[in-house]
């Protein structure tokens, strides 16, 4: 086991990046160059999963109802596909660098939840 004492912190950088995907703003694969050596990821259906070789960022990057919000939105205007909602959603949660707002905490959990594991069955 890895003492977190040891793990690196996340860059300026990679924090934006990392915010601007929750946006819509970065894709995945600026996500996946930009967190090179410290996440890993794999969102292959039925094998999606993560490797966090990082300290989880103080504060960490909170994931709103406005967030879940703009995805929906984006999708029925048709700016993103299903895929890119699924992924967008398993990302927010395989990410340490992530948290669901304390106030909306279930109610966000269940929508990021249903959007990667339902619409990644259809």
């Amino acid at each position: 086991m890895i003492d977190e004492s040891e793990l690196p912190y996340l860059t300026q950088h990679q924090q934006d990046v990392l915010r601007r995907f929750a946006l819509f703003q970065a894709d995945l694969e600026e996500v996946r160059h930009a967190m090179t050596g410290v996440f890993e990821f794999n969102l292959q259906r039925g094998q999606r999963a993560a490797r966090t070789f990082f300290r989880m960022p103080e504060p960490a990057i909170a994931i709103t109802r406005q967030h879940i919000s703009n995805a929906l939105e984006r999708k029925r205007l048709g700016k993103i596909t299903e895929r890119d909602l699924v992924n967008w959603a398993t990302l927010l949660l395989l990410n340490d660098a992530y948290v669901l707002d304390p106030g909306d905490e279930d109610l966000i959990a269940e929508w990021l939840n249903d959007i990667s594991l339902h619409l990644d069955a259809s």
